[in-house]
Order: C-alpha cells, then sequence, then structure tokens
C-alpha cells in the first residue's frame, strides 16, 4: 500500500487512518448503485392522480353489482369512513346497510381507502 504525506495530496487513498469527504462519498455511491441525486430545494414530487368523481364510482358499481348508488349514499359512507367533514351528508337518506360494501369496495378500488 502506498502512502503519501500526510493530507497534502488530492488523490489520497489513506492518510494516517483518515478518510476524506470525497472519498466517502464516492464510496457511497459506488454501494448504493440506486443513488439518484434530488435538487436540495424542492421535495420529491410524487405523480399526482386526480380524485375519483362520484358519476365514476357510479358507474364502476353499476358495472360490478348492478346497482346505481345515490349521491346521497356516497356522501353518507365517504362521512362514514372519515373521507370527508362529518355533518355534510345529507341525514333524510342515509345509505341501506346492505349497500355499504360494495361502496366501500369502489372506495378501494379508487383509492380513496
Amino acid at each position: 500500500m502506498e502512502l503519501s504525506v500526510c493530507c497534502s495530496m488530492p488523490r489520497l487513498t489513506q492518510c494516517c487512518g483518515v478518510e476524506t469527504w470525497a472519498e466517502k462519498k464516492m464510496r457511497i455511491r459506488k454501494d448504493d448503485r440506486r443513488f439518484v441525486r434530488q435538487p436540495r430545494n424542492q421535495p420529491e414530487q410524487q405523480p399526482t392522480r386526480q380524485r375519483a368523481t362520484d358519476q365514476e364510482i357510479q358507474k364502476w358499481i353499476s358495472r360490478q353489482h348492478g346497482f346505481v348508488p345515490e349521491s346521497a349514499w356516497l356522501q353518507h359512507c365517504k362521512e362514514q369512513f372519515g373521507l370527508v367533514v362529518p355533518g355534510t351528508a345529507p341525514k333524510e337518506n342515509p345509505c341501506p346497510p346492505e349497500k355499504v360494501a360494495a361502496i366501500k369496495q369502489a372506495f378501494r378500488r379508487f383509492g380513496l381507502l
């Protein structure tokens, strides 16, 4: 192993047992082949998908389960699962209990739950 004068050579392989910052950075990059440099001021951007509309959910439930849920039922289920602010669903037309499972499945399908 070749040792050079302590901390005076730019391409130092080992100097008094101390690894320089640049050497450490290169070693880390070689160890992690998935290293991707992110801009410092910008957070990582996730691909955003628009939320499904009630019409899309109704169409999917119609195709999969054979009934078209009312908008009030969807609002009631959204409130029940914590997807909207409590108190926004109409009180006069709640979702029938036998339809809740199908609506919950649709919410999962569209990424709401």
